[in-house]
């Protein structure tokens, strides 16, 4: 711990009355040392733990983790922009999905002459046929402009570029990428043909789920075959170049770079969608749009990349199996209790530093119940009771299903009490005893009745029987 009780000896002030002012002076100055002392302390504090994003000179950035998509950092990611020839990316996703790697393609007129004299091309010829797969190698590898135009042409129903553009946004609207519109398939300049850092990196996600995808934009090296116009060795080495040099780079921080695909043009700038690996398998892709060179392109990809696996870890917050919590049940034999379990595991990628994952890091327990009436026998093994849901800077990030561990029987007594509740509380039973008792008071009333005229029979009988008999004096004729 810092000493600072130096700063408040008020022994260093002079007793001489000539002396005071000089001695506040003086502890005025120490005093002030010391706020700047405490300050200075604090702020290198912060910023030990600060999350402060890359400065980088792209116009726009974001790095997200592949497989979920979550935002690790970012910068104009949503801004409309060319995404220059990293357009080719929804180009190949099409083709792939609608045609077999050997399905032959041959080159239009109109495949080769569109494309203007500054853009990157094979040297493909009209009338040139290749097979699918070389197409890709040339579009994604060496990012030829014409072999996107004549994969789009053979991919369309009509045979147009048009056709295949309006595949391309049909595409952009089922992936959800709001902020992107397609005009052509390999990024030509066309005011309206746009996207943004976020809905390339979305893009780039579902085009590295296709496995072929991920082969071809994760080579430096192809080989082109002979063809109907010439022989393998006629075609010039220098349209097989790779553009994308980060394939080259060596980090501390990953394994493998695993794509994708580069762009420029003057108006986009310098363009690179990349994706690496780390020997823990968390995988990110970033988006760098609009650098100056192809120099800056890469080392801030690069360092875009060493941000997120510097800064973010897989975090294993919950194991199949974890023990949570044990609770009373009502109607338990022998009074056991519920052992509950988590019924999967969740990992989230999370800060790596500790501190800042255990201030912002929150979890909560939800059960399949009121939060005022307890658990209830029977219950059986593995049912769900309940969620532990986790929350990450006030998000939710994800949940586990808790469930009971072993089985829980009720006893004799509460099933007997159970079933007569279920007796007296049916419907039928309920209509059954209202009807009866209907039925009682009916008869009742009819006993009533029939008891009040039988007692009213007798009574008229005893008077007819006992009344006076009247003697008549007979008269006879003669």
């Amino acid at each position: 711990m810092l000493e600072l009780r130096f700063l408040f000896n008020y022994n260093d002030i002079n007793d001489n009355n000539d002396c005071g002012i000089s001695g506040v002076i003086f502890l005025l100055k120490r005093y002030l040392l010391f706020v700047l002392i405490f300050f200075s302390i604090f702020s290198i504090s912060v910023e030990a733990f600060a999350e402060a994003y890359p400065d980088l000179s792209a116009e726009a950035y974001i790095l997200v983790e592949m497989e979920t998509g979550q935002v690790l950092a970012e910068k104009n990611a949503d801004q409309r922009r060319s995404p220059a020839s990293t357009t080719k990316i929804m180009t190949a996703l099409i083709a792939l999905e609608r045609a077999d790697l050997d399905k032959e393609m041959t080159a239009s007129e109109y495949a080769i002459n569109s494309i203007p004299y500054d853009y990157v091309t094979a040297g493909i010829r009209i009338g040139e046929t290749l097979k699918f797969k070389h197409l890709l190698d040339l579009m994604m590898i060496t990012s030829a402009n014409e072999a996107s135009n004549i994969i789009a042409e053979n991919i369309a129903e009509d045979g147009t570029l048009q056709g295949f553009t309006q595949l391309m946004n049909e595409k952009a609207k089922e992936l959800g990428l709001n902020n992107t519109n397609f005009t052509n398939a390999n990024g030509t300049e066309d005011e309206n043909h746009y996207s943004t850092a976020r809905d390339l990196a979305n893009l780039a996600r579902e085009a590295m789920k296709n496995e072929t995808f991920r082969e071809v934009v994760g080579r430096k090296e192809f080989e082109l075959p002979d063809t109907n116009l010439r022989k393998k060795e006629q075609w010039q080495t220098g349209h097989l170049t790779y553009t994308n040099q980060l394939l080259n780079s060596r980090s501390s921080y990953y394994s493998q770079i695993t794509g994708i695909k580069t762009g420029y043009t003057d108006n986009a700038g310098m363009c690179l969608v990349s994706s690496a690996v780390n020997p823990d398998g968390l995988e990110l892709v970033a988006v760098v749009l609009g650098t100056k060179s192809y120099d800056i392109l890469f080392r801030e990809s690069q360092q875009l990349l060493e941000y997120g696996y510097k800064n973010y870890s897989i975090r294993e917050l919950a194991k199949k199996g974890e023990y949570v919590d044990r609770v009373e049940v009502e109607d338990a034999v022998d009074g056991k209790k519920l052992e509950i379990i988590t019924n999967n595991g969740f990992e989230w990628i999370l800060p790596a530093n500790d501190e800042i994952l255990n201030e912002k890091l929150e979890s909560e327990i939800k059960f399949n119940k009121p939060d005022d009436e307890p658990f209830k026998a029977p219950i059986e093994a593995g049912q769900v009771v309940g969620v532990k849901e986790y929350r990450y800077d006030g998000e939710i990030i994800g949940e586990v299903e808790l469930v009971a561990k072993k089985s829980i029987e009720k006893t004799t007594f509460a099933i007997i009490r159970d079933k007569y509740k279920e007796i007296v509380s049916n419907e039928r039973f309920i209509f059954g005893l209202k009807a009866a008792g209907i039925l009682l008071v009916l008869i009742i009333i009819l006993s009533y009745i029939l008891k009040a005229i039988n007692h009213r029979n007798r009574r008229n009988r005893r008077y007819r029987y006992t009344r006076p008999k009247h003697s008549r004096k007979r008269h006879y004729r003669y």
